[in-house]
């Protein structure tokens, strides 16, 4: 995967709220009503910052259904609905994530217009959901629209520039035009250091992506320090129990897996994983992803009693949280097919590989609607926050 799971730095659109705190807003509402959903919006998203899911959905919730109270169509609608979306985003919970974020742009380009740093963030929400789902034909104009609006209203110089031209790199890199990530990356990370100093978090999605495209060329010196400086920015700013440190685990244990450094690999998927169950719960797409890695460690090593149950648990996870068909489901089954058939059960293999050749073939019909490439992943698992 790639920097669409959660924490995929999405920007929150804080701008019209800010202008809105600042002057009491156009609704005439009182100042106990607008201090108690502040309280409660501010609450909801430093939740969903610590990875406090449950407390975030009901604390952004319950701020949605009184500001739709206040005025249907107000800022602090167009601000929580954003959040909320944000919220869903990082649980894989993407229709609705999206439902809210279209909200959210057309309350804000109703209210901003459309040249509006705000309605960029909206936008740049609704390409990670296009990106994450694969729609790269639908992801790519609406980065571009970003990245048009922010150098405009911002400069191109400012760190909101810098994401975009990561977001727009990664897209690059699944479609297979590494140059011009690379050099997007590099813009971004040049950026990125110029406004915040080299430790600051949020340089820990160029960090990682950066890393992943080296390992993709089998440049594996150079894609672990930027693995290893990754983890560090996040363990700084978020501790050790917080999602974004585990997909930078994660990420460093399949480059070991790469460079066949097996026990290392399983030492950062062990810890991984024991900390993905706690922060994101036992049936996450982020709990998924590491043990479909682990089945795959297992599976390389001969260990195919250890592969014959992690498979499946994986299996399971990543179709009630991607879908039937997602890549990611298909490329699990198609390695699950040769662990079948290793360990002598043909039927069940069979019936695994009808299955997976039905996913590749409706992945390909997608394919060729969008005219991407139909290169596929190479990896279950690496994640980017």
């Amino acid at each position: 995967m790639g920097d669409q799971m959660r924490q995929r730095w999405c920007r929150m659109g804080f701008v019209s709220l800010l202008v809105l705190m600042i002057f009491g807003g156009a609704t005439g509402t009182g100042a106990m009503g607008w201090d108690g959903w502040t309280q409660r919006f501010e609450a909801g998203v430093k939740a969903r910052e610590a990875a406090h899911y449950a407390d975030a959905e009901a604390l952004l919730a319950q701020a949605l259904r009184e500001a739709e109270q206040v005025a249907a169509d107000g800022a602090r609608v167009a601000a929580t609905a954003n959040q909320l979306g944000l919220l869903y985003h990082d649980q894989g919970r993407l229709t609705e994530a999206e439902s809210l974020y279209r909200r959210a742009l057309s309350l804000w380009e109703a209210q901003l217009g459309p040249e509006h740093e705000d309605v960029a963030a909206a936008l740049n929400n609704l390409a990670e959901i296009a990106h994450a789902v694969g729609d790269w034909a639908a992801a790519e104009p609406l980065y571009e629209r970003v990245l048009t609006i922010e150098r405009k209203t911002l400069g191109s110089a400012h760190p909101d520039v810098a994401i975009s031209l990561n977001n727009l790199a990664e897209l690059y890199r699944k479609q297979g035009r590494e140059t011009a990530a690379e050099s997007s990356y590099r813009l971004a990370l040049t950026l990125m250091e110029q406004a915040h100093g080299p430790e600051h978090v949020e340089l820990g999605p160029v960090l990682n992506n950066l890393a992943a495209l080296y390992k993709h060329r089998g440049m594996h010196a150079w894609a672990e320090p930027f693995y290893e400086r990754a983890l560090m920015v996040r363990r700084q700013h978020f501790g050790r129990e917080h999602p974004a440190v585990v997909m930078s685990l994660n990420n460093l244990a399949c480059l070991y897996q790469a460079e066949g450094l097996y026990a290392s690999a399983q030492r950062y998927f062990d810890e991984a994983l024991t900390m993905a169950e706690q922060v994101s719960g036992p049936q996450s797409s982020l709990v998924g992803t590491i043990v479909g890695n682990m089945a795959f460690l297992a599976d390389q090593q001969g260990l195919m009693a250890q592969a014959q149950l992690l498979y499946p648990r994986a299996l399971v996870i990543q179709q009630q949280q991607l879908g039937a068909y997602h890549p990611t489901v298909g490329l699990l089954v198609e390695r699950y097919v040769v662990v079948l058939e290793t360990i002598g059960q043909p039927v069940e293999a069979g019936l695994f590989a009808a299955r997976a050749a039905s996913i590749r073939a409706r992945a390909q019909s997608g394919v060729a609607r969008q005219g991407a490439p139909s290169r596929p992943e190479t990896t279950v698992g690496e994640v980017s926050p």
